[in-house]
């Protein structure tokens, strides 16, 4: 077996017959028997670590009941390319990265062919499996139904992707080996607060998600890459997913791993798309707080949490600026500073705010358009949910921006004012459509939304963009200097958060 495989824990016996006919069962209905087993391929794969923005219409305004999803001819261009900044001089350890190689993905060939007999396992009248796979691992995959695919044949091949995932503590682990090797105050601060950055329960927390895209269906499941299958096995260790096969080659995926591209490949209608299948997913959970905090399998940022958490993001962010100036700017330096010193103030008006369950890491590396060979329609596909958790649905909306954004683009105000027109629009037809929809929420007006708007900017930039730096430490980023640049320039276009007389000037102590 592979390496990663190796290091991941994943065990070969685990995927067996049973395991394969069940994929069969959910890609095609009932009609398809195994009549081969698999073949494996090893994927390249790479673990995630992990303005003045105007208000828009005037608060009194009244928003457009009618909200389409036709774009107006005046946004229907495509962005125009920036060229990156440089990245200065700076130098690089030439440590591997730790993070490499953490997750595995395995490219499966499924050979089937037609049969009479329906199979027990997708069976209307039969109980959902929990058959065993092996001696110690059992299925978890519940509430099968056809799902459509581009392959009809009676007799044919299935492509599916493995996905192994490690076990939380040796993520972990791995982190904090990043933050020792910094040295210093980081070092320090961080191994005291490990296990509490976001990476707990992340072994399951895919699992989790596709079980519950399965039971709710709708814009969750529409957006999500089909799991197939799951693997879970607490007493061994043994975590795995079993994915569609996303090929570009095939004509039907675009916009995949387009970061390098993204200026150019990202077209305003594109943006437009995402924007509006994100806040349909978004409106799903909006406003229901309590019951995505009930997820024990995510680790969710709360306001007493950042207070714990402070001390060692500030090191962070003070070690990323003395080890990367280049990259790191005062002024980005002081701004991440100022959000933490304020934290407390912040995730105030966060916890005020309207939150609902988000992908955590929607960029242009996790997410892709699917297209629909016979009519023509594109929509939205995101994977690689590990970081997903209870937030602002702004959260998600800045970080796709900085990613397919140039830097002092002028455009944030007029997205984001997008997406709350579409995920207002989308809560109000869920609410109609299903009583499971929370109560009411009173929606906010344009300049409030924009307000925490920045906040979650600030947000992403202290926490995230952070920690991307250390990761470029070990491994040089290529995309981090133009996603630098574009935070830096629409935190400076958009403005203090507070009264000068409220703002405090950070001394650099580096």
């Amino acid at each position: 077996m592979t390496t990663a495989m190796f290091k991941t824990g994943m065990n070969r016996s685990l995927l067996n017959k049973d395991f394969f006919q069940a994929i069969l069962d959910r890609a095609y209905g009932p009609n398809r028997a195994l009549t081969k087993s698999w073949s494996e391929e090893e994927l390249d794969s790479s673990a995630s670590i992990l303005s003045n923005i105007s208000s828009g219409d005037d608060d009194e305004d009244e928003d457009d009941e009618n909200f389409s999803s036709e774009e107006d001819e005046h946004h229907g261009g495509s962005l125009s390319a920036a060229s990156p900044s440089g990245n200065g001089n700076s130098s690089h350890s030439e440590e591997p990265c730790p993070m490499d190689d953490m997750t595995g993905h395995f490219l499966y060939r499924i050979e089937f062919e037609s049969r009479t007999h329906p199979s027990i396992l997708s069976s209307p009248s039969s109980s959902p499996p929990h058959g065993s796979f092996s001696i110690s691992a059992t299925s978890r995959v519940e509430n099968y139904h056809h799902t459509s695919t581009s392959n009809n044949n009676n007799d044919g091949q299935l492509y599916v992707v493995i996905k192994s995932k490690p076990i939380d503590t040796a993520l972990i682990e791995l982190t904090n080996i990043m933050a020792q090797l910094q040295g210093g105050d980081f070092a320090e601060e961080y191994d005291m607060v490990k296990d509490q950055t976001g990476f707990r329960n992340s072994h399951i927390r895919e699992i989790e998600l596709a079980e519950l895209s399965w039971q709710v269906g709708g814009a969750m499941e529409s957006i999500s890459t089909k799991v197939y299958n799951v693997l879970r096995n607490d007493s061994q260790q043994l975590y795995a997913l079993c994915l569609e096969y996303l090929d570009p080659s095939q004509g039907n995926i675009t916009h995949m791993n387009s970061t390098d591209t993204a200026l150019t490949s990202w077209s305003s209608n594109d943006i437009h798309l995402v924007l509006r299948e994100l806040a349909s997913f978004h409106a799903q959970f909006l406003g229901q707080e309590d019951r995505v905090l009930g997820m024990t399998f995510l680790e969710t940022p709360t306001r007493s949490l950042m207070k714990l958490l402070r001390p060692a993001y500030e090191a962070m962010v003070k070690t990323n600026r003395k080890n990367e100036p280049a990259l790191f700017s005062q002024f980005l330096t002081d701004s991440m500073l100022d959000f933490l010193e304020h934290s407390d103030e912040y995730w105030a008006k966060i916890e005020k705010s309207p939150r609902t369950l988000i992908h955590g890491d929607f960029n242009t590396r996790n997410i892709c358009l699917r297209l629909n060979p016979n009519t023509g329609a594109q929509k939205l596909c995101a994977y690689d949910w590990e970081l997903a958790c209870c937030h602002l649905p702004q959260r998600d909306v800045v970080e796709f921006l900085s990613f397919v954004l140039p830097p002092g683009s002028n455009e944030w105000a007029h997205y984001i004012e997008y997406h709350r027109l579409a995920l207002k629009a989308a809560y109000k037809s869920q609410s109609q459509a299903s009583s499971s929809v929370s109560p009411a929420i009173v929606f906010p007006s344009p300049r409030e939304y924009m307000e925490v708007a920045k906040i979650a900017l600030l947000d992403f930039a202290a926490l995230r963009v952070a920690m991307y730096g250390v990761s470029n430490s070990f491994k040089m980023v290529d995309w981090l200097p133009r996603i630098l640049n574009t935070v830096e320039e629409q935190l400076k276009r958009m403005g203090p958060m507070r009264a000068p007389s409220d703002k405090i000037i950070h001394e650099s102590k580096l």
